[in-house]
């Protein structure tokens, strides 16, 4: 388990890399989770699943390339000036910011969204989002396992 208590699903993989006067570098690269942890029924009603899902999957594509993504505020418009989510200078967002953005834009509610993606990082959304080595391949990830567990919960 890494120094902030993020959970390390696989292990590190071992990349190879050959220097020029054939010294042989070694880089261990932690892999970004891919598995995702069930949801139980009685933390999110199934009717909120598909609006959920809705969210979380604009948000990704809000936040899918990393130039989109920021950390400390949700939303920043140009020169990484604070702006609100919802102002139309806004360029990028948090996982958080991409959320709400989300959620406005298709005129759903985001409190399910958040919890589904709550239940996969552990912590608080900003705080996951701001943690000092935190990358956006690792909110790439918990935003698709969110996803995916969603898609996989039972229609009773």
């Amino acid at each position: 388990m890494p120094f902030d208590c993020t959970p390390v699903i696989d292990p590190p993989k071992q990349c190879s890399v050959i220097g020029g006067n054939g010294v042989e570098i070694r880089i261990l690269c932690l892999a970004a989770p891919t598995k995702s942890s069930p949801i139980p029924n009685w933390y999110l009603r199934r009717e909120a699943v598909d609006t959920a899902t809705a969210v979380l999957t604009r948000a990704r594509e809000i936040i899918s390339d990393e130039r989109r993504w920021c950390k400390g505020t949700l939303a920043r418009g140009w020169f990484d000036v604070p702006v609100s989510v919802q102002s139309r200078f806004a360029r990028r967002f948090c996982a958080m910011g991409a959320i709400e953005r989300a959620g406005r834009e298709l005129g759903f509610p985001t409190e399910n969204a958040c919890s589904a993606l709550e239940w996969q990082t552990i912590r608080t959304i900003p705080y996951w989002n701001d943690a000092r080595r935190r990358t956006h391949a690792e909110i790439v990830a918990a935003l698709d396992a969110a996803i995916a567990t969603l898609d996989l919960m039972p229609l009773t």
